[in-house]
């Protein structure tokens, strides 16, 4: 494995947080570097030169500031933005990839929000300046170690603590964000539609969570589409299903609401495809929703798309109407020129602590749990040929599992030098 002394986490701090006046009493300066945590060697999971591919690499031991919380990753999870990223069919600036994560703090200066031995979860999306997400446009959490700024994980509330009462373990808690991005959406849909039967096109991890969480929480009905028949069979063979969900291919799925027409047409949709499907599945959702129909956007489409159909709607735009459940927009409404039918359309960027917070109790409540999602268990060596395996056409329609899940070792990091 390779060795790299360039830390590329230092620019989740502030870099001025970084340069010290020089002292004139040299044993002060001694005394201020000694209080400074310095962060031992861990593995990082680096994405290689051509930016498509990963390497696992030993980041050498680092001070760093005394203004950063240094945590010690328990589990993190792939998700499809992540392989968006690393197939190049969407940007992202991050070195270290890695969203979804859970951590237990090892450093945390005063009145950063968080406490030495908490367990944490990330929550990427910056609360103030939402184009900054972690493992996005900024480094994130595939590695030993991660660190950063006190004062911005504070102003972008970007640590949620784990209720100390909380017994699930680290690899059932790195479900949590995506949990909770699922609940936001359904939270936004049910706004608009109540509790009316649900069509989700897209079969990766949201999909099967928005399909179970919809039908346990309302009794409502949902369709799950898959974009293949093949995949469609497999899915509905490899986990327990509520009864009142449907899973079909695209091909099929006219046929699937024709034969559960005594009940009234699903007019909410989700679209949480990979964005290489993005354009087929929204057009597929406009071809079957009824008039009125409300569709989030979960899947992301490039600023310039534009689906002819919509007119001049820049559809990536959707989502940023509603960030963190903080920014609050309606449904918009628009005409298909297709069909002639009213459509409106709704998305989100990240998710609220207080959705965290939930998909947290409905884990421990088993209301949904990991085992709803076939995954993969993995060591952070293991990640890059998974991931590999993932993005690869010939072998990622035969992969027998969704979710890839990294458990990281839970040898003791002991002090961080300088950590007191």
């Amino acid at each position: 494995m390779q060795v790299t002394k360039r830390c590329s986490s230092s620019r989740l701090a502030d870099p001025k947080s970084r340069r010290r006046r020089p002292s004139s009493d040299p044993g002060q300066g001694e005394e201020q570097r000694s209080r400074m945590p310095k962060v031992p060697q861990h593995s990082v999971v680096w994405r290689l030169p051509n930016q498509s591919g990963l390497a696992v690499k030993q980041q050498t031991p680092e001070q760093v500031s005394d203004s950063a919380i240094v945590i010690k990753m328990l589990s993190a999870a792939v998700c499809g933005t992540d392989l968006a990223i690393l197939s190049g069919t969407r940007p992202g600036g991050a070195e270290i990839l890695g969203h979804e994560g859970v951590g237990v703090v090892l450093y945390a200066p005063e009145h950063s929000g968080v406490s030495k031995g908490e367990r944490v979860i990330i929550n990427p999306v910056h609360h103030k300046h939402p184009e900054s997400v972690i493992g996005h446009s900024r480094d994130g959490v595939f590695r030993g170690l991660f660190w950063i700024d006190a004062a911005d994980a504070v102003e972008g509330r970007l640590l949620v603590s784990c209720p100390k009462e909380c017994l699930l373990g680290d690899v059932e808690l790195a479900l949590a964000e995506p949990l909770a991005s699922v609940l936001y959406s359904l939270e936004l849909l049910q706004e608009h539609c109540g509790t009316t039967s649900l069509l989700i096109r897209g079969s990766g991890t949201v999909g099967i969570l928005a399909a179970k969480l919809w039908t346990r929480l309302t009794g409502s009905c949902a369709i799950l589409v898959s974009q293949s028949e093949a995949h469609a069979r497999w899915l509905g063979d490899s986990t327990c299903w509520p009864a009142n969900v449907r899973i079909c291919c695209s091909a099929d799925l006219t046929n699937v609401i024709r034969e559960g027409s005594s009940g009234p047409a699903p007019k909410a949709a989700i679209l949480c495809c990979s964005r290489e499907s993005a354009t087929e599945g929204l057009r597929l959702l406009m071809d079957v929703a009824p008039e009125g129909a409300t569709i989030d956007l979960m899947a992301g489409f490039p600023a310039e798309h534009r689906e002819g159909r919509l007119g001049d709607v820049n559809l990536d735009a959707i989502r940023w109407n509603n960030i963190r459940g903080v920014s609050s927009s309606p449904p918009a409404a628009f005409a298909d020129r297709s069909t002639g039918k009213t459509i409106y359309l709704v998305g989100h960027r990240g998710t609220a602590e207080r959705h965290i917070l939930q998909a947290i109790d409905l884990l421990t409540r088993r209301i949904i749990s990991i085992a709803d999602v076939p995954h993969r268990l993995l060591t952070l060596e293991q990640l890059p040929g998974a991931v590999k395996q993932m993005l690869a056409t010939e072998t990622r329609r035969t992969t027998k599992w969704v979710k890839a899940v990294v458990s990281f070792p839970q040898e003791d990091c002991g002090e961080l030098n300088g950590a007191g």
